[in-house]
């Protein structure tokens, strides 16, 4: 089965992990991620101090308050540091779904006896297309149908080889007039130098992406209302990493 996947962090590689095609078998990008978890947190502290405040700007912009029966869903969600925030000021439902169980264990252990706990779900599956259907049967990955106002998808991207496919699958994720949010790497050559020496062990395809095409990418996919901007840089270790925040709706 198609899947995918990441983490909302940051990489450098320690960013978002994703889920790469592969079927969970041997898979790099998970084996990577689950190796990672430990140190995770501390070398995403860069972007995730800038990411969310971009992010709550974006999702203010788009016209959302919180409200209690709004649900996202993070694809990629690692140890909740976008989830969290969502949880907090735009969503009283949050699926966070990721393939690394230790990243997860993280989030779980970060919302446990809070006043958020009860408002998310945890997916530890490789998503794919197959398992967004009309009528949930499995309630440990199946995800339903057009149930989400916003789908949320942090530094993952690259790990996807058909990038159009997954855009797919998060718009039918999607309630109509639902928002997605994205964030990628920019494609610069401090990037694609970056991806070259992660390719096998993190399962990367792409070297990040422009605000070009961003707009091509959800063009082709039947998504509206688009925007994209050089959102910040963050640091990790020696080099500095653009990142590029881009929102479209169904």
């Amino acid at each position: 089965m198609a899947s995918e996947g990441g983490h909302g962090g940051s990489h450098g590689h320690s960013h978002a992990h994703g889920h790469s095609h592969g079927g969970g078998k041997g898979n790099p990008n998970k084996d990577a991620w689950d190796k990672h978890q430990a140190d995770y947190d501390k070398d995403s502290a860069d972007f995730v101090a800038k990411a969310v405040p971009m992010m709550k700007k974006l999702l203010a912009g788009a016209g959302m308050t919180f409200d209690e029966d709004r649900k996202a869903l993070d694809f990629g969600a690692g140890t909740g540091n976008l989830a969290i925030p969502l949880a907090t000021s735009f969503c009283g439902h949050v699926t966070a779904v990721d393939l690394s169980e230790g990243m997860l264990a993280h989030l779980k252990k970060k919302i446990q006896s809070t006043d958020i706990e009860n408002r998310f779900r945890i997916i530890c599956a490789e998503l794919g297309p197959g398992d967004v259907v009309k009528k949930p049967s499995d309630q440990k990955r199946h995800v339903k149908e057009g149930d989400y106002d916003l789908v949320l998808c942090s530094m993952v991207i690259h790990h996807v080889p058909d990038r159009k496919k997954i855009i797919e699958m998060f718009k039918s994720m999607l309630k109509p007039g639902g928002v997605l949010m994205i964030y990628e790497f920019e494609a610069t050559p401090q990037a694609k130098e970056m991806m070259d020496t992660k390719k096998e062990s993190h399962g990367v395809f792409h070297d990040g992406l422009t605000p070009m095409a961003f707009l091509e990418l959800m063009t082709s996919a039947g998504m509206k209302t688009i925007h994209a901007e050089h959102a910040f840089a963050f640091s990790f270790g020696k080099e500095s990493y653009k990142v590029l925040a881009g929102v479209a709706t169904k």
